[in-house]
């Protein structure tokens, strides 16, 4: 989890926001998704709020049909 958590944050706003990489945001959600993962102890780990990564994966079945920006489909 070390890695990606510094993957995770790519810069912040003004307001102190942070901006998240696409990517890693999408493999913390699909480690949470394995049995037996605890979603607060990853969230602690990786240094974001526990409420905000549950909405994430709460969310994600919707977004996860649509493609990463930036990527290309075959």
């Amino acid at each position: 989890m070390g890695q990606l958590a510094r993957r995770l944050v790519l810069r912040r706003k003004r307001d102190g926001r942070n901006i998240y990489d696409a990517i890693a945001k999408r493999e913390l959600i699909e480690a949470c998704m394995k049995p037996g993962v605890v979603v607060a102890k990853v969230a602690r780990e990786c240094g974001i709020n526990a409420k905000q990564l549950s909405t994430w994966i709460r969310v994600y079945p919707s977004q996860a049909i649509a493609p990463i920006a930036g990527q290309e489909e075959d």
